[in-house]
């Protein structure tokens, strides 16, 4: 029985883990106009971040999200100073509820996906 309750366990943990990143969906969602989440450090934004994007920081990320947007089901796109970081960040919010959050990866691949040179707002 034991056996049994572990692997279910184990089960709900693996489904609630963040996916993979989903650079393409990420770059389609901002230039639609989707809220693009920065979770990198206050430093790193200022030097540039893409559009539509805010910075939160990841260890108030759940608790300031909850306070501006009621509806989970709110397409959002997460990024990161790398994957895995853009990942655990996803994890979080798909943990409290979040059930539309795009992983866009690092911001350095997110911002050559999204901006040609010639048309990056930023430069």
């Amino acid at each position: 029985m034991r056996q049994w309750l572990a692997v279910f366990a184990l089960s709900l943990s693996v489904a609630a883990q963040a996916g993979p990143v989903e650079q393409a969906q990420a770059v389609a969602a901002i230039k639609e106009g989707k809220l693009a989440i920065d979770v990198r450090s206050q430093s790193d934004y200022d030097a540039g971040t893409v559009l539509n994007a805010v910075r939160v920081d990841d260890r108030r990320l759940v608790n300031q999200l909850k306070q501006v947007m009621t509806d989970r089901n709110l397409v959002l796109v997460i990024f990161s100073s790398s994957d895995v970081r853009a990942g655990k960040a996803q994890d979080k919010l798909m943990k409290a509820g979040y059930t539309s959050i795009i992983n866009g990866g690092s911001y350095d691949e997110l911002h050559n996906a999204l901006y040609d040179v010639t048309d990056d707002p930023a430069e």
